[in-house]
């Protein structure tokens, strides 16, 4: 006898305890496979029209780009923020803090998160920031001027520095 013909058995049967109990198990499987869909339809949308670049605590363009976020006019309006004292020698700067934010460049929505993580595998309890940029559009032009103006901004910045060095012998 195969599956087949046990499954209608079951469902044409006499026990409709078995029979109901089996239908409501497939129609729950089916509801809660379905109900993915629309969030998954949703992740590829987004992920094919839109452009996401990431910068890490561990590259200089990090600090470039807090930088860059305390020439912006939109930094005023923000809500969530945090003390910073390596950006401009001692003095205090106020930069977005942990989160997501929002903010228009070039006509164009952008949408920053900027995350923080805790390191407690490693003896130095080291923390790990990144921020992450995304916006509309599938042309990586757009992406290229935000960053090209955020090297700008380093550059003008930097201006014409000194630069001191000195001997250790031990």
């Amino acid at each position: 006898m195969s599956m087949l013909q046990i499954l209608k058995g079951v469902l044409s049967g006499r026990n409709e305890f078995a029979s109901g109990g089996l239908l409501l198990m497939i129609i729950g499987g089916a509801s809660v496979w379905l109900r993915a869909v629309p969030e998954s339809l949703w992740h590829w949308i987004v992920s094919q029209t839109t452009m996401m670049i990431t910068v890490k605590d561990g590259d200089a363009a990090f600090v470039w780009v807090k930088e860059w976020f305390l020439e912006q006019e939109f930094l005023r309006r923000i809500r969530r923020l945090d003390l910073d004292t390596t950006l401009r020698n001692e003095r205090i700067a106020m930069i977005p803090a942990p989160g997501k934010h929002w903010f228009w460049y070039g006509g164009r929505p952008f949408e920053v998160w900027f995350s923080r993580t805790e390191n407690t595998h490693e003896r130095s309890g080291r923390r790990v920031e990144s921020l992450t940029f995304r916006t509309l559009g599938r042309k990586r032009f757009f992406l290229q001027q935000f960053v090209d103006d955020v090297v700008k901004c380093h550059l003008k910045r930097q201006g014409v520095q000194s630069y001191l060095y000195t001997y250790n012998d031990g």
